[in-house]
């Protein structure tokens, strides 16, 4: 038997076993119209994928059509009559959430979302989307906001082996955020979105003024550069091209992206005064963090954002910045991580 024997071998016994004794765990992240879901290993190593396109953002057919998905992977991947019992689901979505209770309090995809030619707007309020889904789909099912889904994945398998207190920021539609202090994932309804940075602001679609998402967020930041510019713009990607083109509308484009960055240097000086967090990791999209020469809109919100010492009590100031550009599935694998901790008992220390 040569060495390649050996292993085919070793992988199809590794296997067995897992298919014998092994936890699995199912994360699913619900977007706008869209459901990424992720089987995960009870170490937290995704083994297979799948994503569904939803034309209906109804909760009960969110619910069908997830536990379809959730279903789909586990015959995929464990075969049909997998015990549902060594099976858990995790389940997140960009909004505040009722973890003990497995309840959305408010999910919504404002009018200003859609753009053109994009689907209706929707809100969800005090949904039971946990308990129902764990209904349709037969185990054991957990639910977090988003944000914290994505600290729960970078406590296991990201910065969480180099320092013990760290944050996380989303930028999505909004702005979320989660915190692991001492290693330990605070599950609270933080909704860092909604901090005031600006007393005199611009008015949020929360109905306060001066928010973070008054400025930020692929909404709000559409929304201003609009309001700055006039120009009508389709999301985010044509606001970031105005900002980086050369017309006479530029420039107000650009002060947008750098007033978005302050915004955001003032949330997180809170969140440092506060914590204490040795690190935070910003996840947006990729043309938003990412700067270089032509890239006008990035360069004014990165330049703005590594200004936060200014805002910020001094003895907390000694903070490492880290950018990461949104990907297809590790929100969904955070949210398998949440459901092997929750369910399982599964410790979310680094690998």
């Amino acid at each position: 038997m040569n060495a390649n024997d050996d292993a085919t071998v070793r992988q199809i016994l590794r296997r067995s076993h897992e298919l014998d004794h092994g936890d699995f765990a199912i994360g699913i992240e619900v977007q706008p119209y869209k459901l990424v879901g992720v089987l995960a290993e009870i170490d937290g190593r995704v083994v297979a994928r799948s994503r569904r396109d939803l034309t209906d953002m109804k909760p009960g057919e969110v619910v069908k059509h997830a536990a379809e998905l959730a279903g789909q992977l586990a015959a995929v991947r464990l075969g049909r009559g997998f015990p549902r019992s060594r099976l858990c689901l995790g389940v997140q979505v960009g909004g505040p959430v009722d973890p003990d209770t497995g309840t959305v309090l408010h999910l919504v995809n404002a009018p200003d979302d859609r753009g053109k030619d994009r689907p209706p707007p929707y809100e969800w309020v005090d949904f039971p989307l946990g308990p129902q889904l764990a209904a349709a789909f037969g185990c054991a099912t957990a639910l977090e906001n988003d944000a914290h889904a994505f600290a729960a994945y970078e406590q296991r398998l990201g910065v969480g082996d180099a320092c013990a207190t760290f944050a996380v920021v989303l930028i999505r539609d909004g702005v979320g955020a989660g915190v692991v202090v001492r290693r330990q994932r605070l599950s609270v309804p933080m909704e860092f979105g909604h901090f005031q940075v600006w007393p005199r602001g611009r008015d949020c679609d929360c109905g306060m003024r001066g928010c973070i998402e008054s400025q930020l967020g692929n909404r709000a930041l559409t929304a201003v550069v609009k309001e700055r510019t006039g120009r009508e713009l389709d999301g985010l990607e044509a606001a970031i091209a105005l900002a980086d083109g050369g017309t006479a509308q530029a420039p107000e484009a650009i002060a947008a992206f750098r007033k978005a960055g302050v915004s955001l240097a003032r949330g997180i000086a809170t969140l440092l005064t506060t914590f204490g967090p040795s690190r935070i990791v910003i996840y947006a999209a990729e043309d938003l963090i990412t700067g270089g020469p032509g890239r006008r809109a990035a360069n004014a919100f990165l330049r703005a954002l590594r200004n936060v010492p200014e805002h910020t009590f001094q003895t907390s100031r000694n903070c490492h910045i880290v950018t990461k550009p949104l990907d297809a599935v590790r929100g969904a694998q955070g949210a398998a991580l949440i459901a092997l901790q929750n369910c399982f008992g599964v410790q979310l220390q680094p690998r």
